[in-house]
């Protein structure tokens, strides 16, 4: 059984726009690939922790970021955005985490649909796939592979 890093739940949290200040330093910190160019960033903070089974973590805190791309218009008419990047505080599981600073993103932005791209190496994209998102391939490039991830916000 492997080791599961302390949780903190993401309904004890709210969610801010961050400037891109906080967001680059947020992730050069907590993210493997540190800071990236984007449009939008969404932090996580929190409000209160409800016990002991929750990790102790400062009200205020910035517990995780996620940053967006500028929406771009394909050739179906579609608005789409590219989730950038994600990190929660090194050493921190936040439970729905991912969930709601998407769902803040998609409430302010309505994209038709938002993709993303995962290291396969790292991950097998399922985070995401518990979100919504569908696999939609496999890219191997310069001896790197990733899984292209995507989740339409329209009305069919």
């Amino acid at each position: 059984m492997g080791i599961t890093a302390p949780g903190l739940f993401a309904r004890n949290c709210s969610v801010r726009r961050l400037d891109k200040a906080s967001a680059a330093a947020f992730l050069d910190a907590n993210h493997r690939m540190g800071r990236c160019k984007c449009r939008y960033c969404y932090g996580l903070f929190v409000d209160r922790t409800t016990g002991s089974r929750e990790a102790a973590v400062e009200a205020g805190s910035l517990v995780a970021v996620a940053s967006f791309s500028a929406g771009r218009t394909m050739r179906d008419g579609t608005r789409s955005f590219e989730w950038i990047r994600f990190a929660s505080l090194r050493g921190l599981r936040v439970i729905g985490g991912m969930g709601k600073l998407l769902d803040a993103f998609v409430a302010d932005h309505q994209p038709d649909d938002v993709m993303t791209y995962v290291d396969a190496a790292e991950s097998d994209g399922s985070a995401y796939m518990e979100l919504g998102f569908t696999r939609e391939a496999l890219i191997q490039r310069n001896g790197w592979s990733n899984i292209k991830l995507r989740k339409s916000f329209t009305k069919a």
